[in-house]
């Protein structure tokens, strides 16, 4: 079974594993027509981060100098707009109110969110920007097309991945913390059926698996801030991404309904999902948890 899953195309460049974005807009098209989206199967396994890139993503445009618009080319296909401009397809379509197919037509002005952008103020370092917004430092390197190891420069300007915003650090201290010094507690009450690493049947998973009935409420393990409640990846039901301190991200997968939108501030223990039945009538959540761009055992943080 294939649990390692999701996101990554929420920013538009994948963390870890070969795959690369979930969701693949992109296919041929007849020429004058516009090219129908498409879901690319073979790279479902790409890794959760929203926020870390692959070290081959070295982006030609410069993201500090997004226009406000682009206008499609013959041939172009919504993914290619997305990687030229380093913007997330979720973006990308709620600015211009398209649906599903996402088909767009040559000549059609597209819509641009605005680029993020962080003047670097004296004292500011690489890595202390990356922390700031909860993004991995090389991946911002390679964001704004720079060496990871060189100094910033005062009065440079930084993009910011569309994704990335600092974390409400004050939420995240007042909310009750997990009890035995844990990092997270368990985002639903059942038993454990599928297990972290390598798998009997070949393969690996990066989360773990919990039985549950359809319906049942499934909490945020750690306080923090939705980036993302959608059902983007057909099969997999709604998923919901949340951010927490120390560059931690957890994931959420098959429920039947978010109850928390993108933006939210969350305690732990909150409730922010009802978990959903599967096509095989079990319901059963996948649980994920990250730390920048290395999956993390939960197990290992989770409290009683």
């Amino acid at each position: 079974m294939r649990a390692v899953v999701f996101v990554a195309s929420l920013a538009s460049a994948c963390a870890s594993g070969g795959g690369g974005a979930p969701i693949s807009y992109s296919g041929g098209a007849a020429q004058g027509n516009p090219a129908p989206a498409t879901i690319d199967e073979t790279s479902v396994d790409g890794g959760l981060s929203a926020f870390a890139l692959r070290p081959e993503d070295v982006f030609a445009a410069d993201p500090t100098e997004r226009p406000r618009s682009h206008r499609v080319r013959e041939g172009e296909t919504l993914q290619d707009v997305a990687t030229r401009y380093q913007i997330p397809m979720l973006a990308l379509i709620e600015s211009n109110g398209l649906e599903p197919p996402y088909a767009i037509a040559p000549g059609r002005e597209l819509r641009l969110p605005r680029a993020r952008i962080q003047v670097v103020e004296e004292g500011d370092t690489l890595q202390g920007v990356a922390d700031r917004f909860g993004i991995d430092p090389r991946s911002l390197a390679l964001f704004n097309r720079r060496d990871p190891a060189a100094p910033l420069v005062v009065g440079a300007r930084i993009a910011l991945p569309d994704l990335a915003s600092a974390a409400d650090e004050t939420a995240a201290q007042a909310a009750p913390a997990p009890r035995g010094g844990a990092l997270f507690v368990m985002p639903l009450h059942g038993r454990i059926v599928g297990r972290f690493g390598p798998q009997s049947g070949g393969g690996r998973s990066d989360g773990i698996e919990i039985a549950g009935r359809d319906g049942d409420p499934v909490h945020a393990s750690a306080p923090g801030v939705v980036v993302y409640a959608g059902e983007d990846v057909p099969g997999y039901g709604t998923l919901v991404l949340i951010r927490h301190a120390n560059n931690y991200v957890s994931a959420y997968g098959f429920n039947r309904r978010a109850l928390v939108r993108e933006g939210d501030t969350v305690a732990a223990g909150a409730a922010i999902a009802e978990l959903g039945a599967r096509a095989d009538g079990r319901a059963r959540l996948l649980f994920q948890v990250r730390q920048g761009a290395r999956a993390v055992d939960p197990m290992s943080l989770l409290g009683p």
